[in-house]
This record gives structure tokens, C-alpha cells and sequence, in this order.
């Protein structure tokens, strides 16, 4: 009698990432957290720096250390369903976290005090590990 065993090693592509296809889109590739963290600071109507680079699966955490209400809207989602936080959760002293999993550019802005191209806005850049 012969037997055969067989088992599946991890693939070590699923460490990076899980893939997503959509038909007729390129492949969107998410990462896990990866306990790093990183802040923007809301400040007399600028958000500081203004452009952030973190990599995929890092907490991006803003902070209110204004003297106003803020709120942080992404540019393509003013209902900030996705991510983001509106005005009435985003008062001085307020901290708001998310983790960035997708690689790719996120412009946001405060609707308060700028749109997404003037005033108080700013971007988060997320690349690969």
C-alpha cells in the first residue's frame, strides 16, 4: 500500500498582502497593521505636515491641537464614510486614528476652513513595505 501526503506551505506573497480584483481594474493589494504609528496635527487651520509618508498598515493619527473644530474629509468622500472624521468628533484636544492598508495617495481636507486644493488641507502617502 502507498500513500501519499501533501500540504500546503505558506505562500510567503500572503505575508505582504491580499490581493483584490475587480474586472477591468488593476489589482488592489491591502496589508496588515503594522503597529507603527504616525501623526498630522490640526493647527490654526493647517494641517502639519502636509503631506504625510507612511507605509502600508501604519496609523495615521490626527490631532486637534487648535484653538477650533476641525474636521477630516477625504476628496473623494465628503460624506468621510470611508475614513475620516466630521466636525462634532473633531474638537480641540480631540485625537482621530486610522490605519492606512492600501497603498496609494489620500488627499483630505477640513470643509471648514478649505477645500481640497486651498486653505487647510493636506495628503497622506502610502507606499508598500
Amino acid at each position: 500500500m502507498e500513500l501519499t501526503l501533501g500540504a500546503c506551505a505558506p505562500d510567503p506573497d500572503d505575508a505582504l498582502g491580499a490581493t483584490t480584483t475587480v474586472a477591468g481594474a488593476p489589482p488592489v493589494v491591502t496589508y496588515a497593521a503594522n503597529g507603527k504609528s504616525d501623526s498630522v496635527l490640526a493647527i490654526d487651520n493647517n494641517f502639519i505636515p502636509g503631506t504625510l509618508s507612511v507605509a502600508a498598515g501604519t496609523e495615521v493619527v490626527f490631532d486637534n491641537n487648535g484653538r477650533n473644530g476641525h474636521n477630516v474629509v477625504p476628496a473623494d468622500d465628503p460624506t468621510a464614510s470611508s475614513w475620516g472624521v466630521l466636525d462634532a468628533a473633531f474638537q480641540p484636544k480631540d485625537k482621530y486614528s486610522y490605519v492606512f492598508t492600501t497603498p496609494g495617495t489620500y488627499i483630505y481636507y477640513c470643509t471648514i476652513h478649505g477645500t481640497s486644493k486651498a486653505g487647510m488641507f493636506g495628503t497622506i502617502v502610502v507606499t508598500a513595505p
